[in-house]
């Protein structure tokens, strides 16, 4: 203790995993842009965990945990429970001062390994048969969202929360306050993309698109069925415009545009066509 070698021990034994949980979700998860999914795999974190104190335990039983987890669920999703276990033990330690004398159990455990990366692109006259049960669809702004992602490799949620104020004409492109990864970015327009914005009505809340997450994912997995494209998904479209955008740009200027900060995650999101690329080469 007077080296200030000594880390006391107690409150890490008196703090439950559910207290840390509920204080953990009053004081930051409304911070979180991801706060609806955040809230889904604290409770699965509470219902394993909750009654035990932070002290309690071990490397051995998230590993155990993480091993139960993988026999219905894929890898990434499993990487996302744990994620969360391991952000209450930091936000006790950083947030809430809270110190925890044997350190954070999901430090030493190793992650089940992703090896589920979407390669799916649109390939012959799919993009025509898509667009076409698009036109048939009876969801507001579902085509409309759908080509904005092809054109600019934007993510559903960024487009979704897109306000009229943060779109620019003149420029042309979107200012994103907000994305995923917490910072902000402008992303350019091509023209298909500004004559596509400025057919749409504008609201008086603001709001680019008046409709939720939920029912654009849901219709666009309907039109795609129709269309005969059951194994595409909606975030295919970011995959799809990421690889036509590195036509154009450089991997540098890519990911800029698309929000990527480095280049191992923007390669997950580029597919060439090994055809195309014979090409290049001649």
């Amino acid at each position: 203790m007077d080296t200030g070698a000594f880390i006391p021990r107690d409150e890490a034994a008196r703090t439950t995993i559910k207290a840390l949980a509920t204080r953990y979700r009053e004081e930051l998860t409304p911070k979180m842009r991801g706060q609806r999914q955040e809230e889904s795999r604290l409770k699965a974190v509470e219902e394993k965990f909750g009654d035990y104190n932070l002290s309690a335990i071990t490397p051995a039983m998230v590993t155990k945990w993480r091993d139960e987890l993988s026999k219905k669920l894929a890898p990434q999703t499993v990487q996302h429970y744990l994620a969360v276990l391991n952000r209450l033990y930091k936000a006790a330690a950083r947030d809430f001062g809270i110190p925890l004398p044997l350190g954070n159990p999901v430090a030493t455990v190793r992650m089940p390994t992703i090896s589920n990366a979407r390669t799916r692109r649109l390939e012959g006259n799919e993009e025509t048969r898509l667009m076409a049960a698009l036109d048939a669809s009876r969801g507001k702004h579902l085509k409309a969202v759908t080509i904005l992602a092809l054109e600019t490799a934007m993510r559903r949620g960024e487009i979704l929360a897109l306000q009229w104020e943060y779109v620019d004409f003149k420029m042309p492109a979107v200012h994103l306050p907000k994305t995923k990864n917490g910072s902000s970015r402008d992303v350019p327009l091509s023209k298909k993309a500004v004559s596509i914005l400025k057919d749409l009505p504008r609201n008086i809340s603001g709001r680019v698109f008046e409709t939720s997450e939920t029912a654009i994912t849901e219709g666009f997995q309907r039109a795609a069925k129709r269309a005969g494209l059951p194994d595409f998904r909606f975030h295919d479209l970011r995959h799809e415009a990421t690889s036509r955008l590195a036509e154009k740009l450089q991997m540098h200027e890519l990911g800029k545009v698309t929000g990527h900060k480095s280049p191992r995650m923007l390669m997950r999101y580029f597919h060439p066509r090994i055809e195309d690329l014979a090409k290049k080469i001649g």
